[in-house]
């Protein structure tokens, strides 16, 4: 009798891909209705149409995100939807966790989680649910596997409260 895997499924926040979906929407509006309103000199169609272009791309990102489940189970990551993706911890061969900020006094920004094996990448960023145990769970993958973590990355977990040498105890994740 084969034993199962519990898998957890997470995904983004209705909140906030709703809130992406209103960005997304607003920007288009302003970049694109002048341009089909206003007479508008050659310069500026250049730079509303790439503006109204880099919304339109946040909204496509934001409908990936909102049909994108994450699979997460004692064997590996996976992401189910239309860009799909999957890495068994044991072929974890890579990790990074990056800050991004918004604000001069970097108190206000995302994480962002890039977990590699087997050449294929899951990113995944702080807004999902449950990031900090896939955090947590790739980085026993990464010590299990004697990959060693950037600089950056070993800095920013503090911010998450995670101690990078309570991870070598941590005998949750065997």
């Amino acid at each position: 009798m084969a034993h199962e895997t519990p898998i957890t499924v997470l995904r983004y926040p209705q909140g906030a891909v709703i809130a992406d979906y209103i960005r997304a929407l607003a920007g288009m509006v302003i970049t694109l209705v002048p341009l089909a309103v206003l007479n508008v000199g050659s310069v500026m169609v250049y730079i509303l149409a790439g503006l109204g272009a880099l919304f339109f791309l946040f909204g496509f990102r934001t409908v990936l995100r909102h049909l994108t489940k994450v699979e997460v189970s004692a064997g590996g990551i996976r992401i189910a939807g239309p860009v799909g993706r999957a890495i068994r911890w044991r072929d974890l061969d890579g990790l990074s966790l990056q800050y991004y900020t918004t604000r001069r006094d970097k108190l206000d920004g995302w994480m962002l989680l890039k977990i590699k094996g087997k050449g294929s990448v899951v990113t995944l960023d702080s807004a999902l649910d449950g990031f900090d145990d896939i955090v947590v769970r790739a980085l026993h993958a990464a010590r299990d596997n004697g990959v060693a973590l950037e600089e950056s990355t070993l800095a920013n977990l503090p911010a998450m409260g995670i101690d990078a040498t309570s991870i070598e105890q941590d005998e949750r994740y065997p």
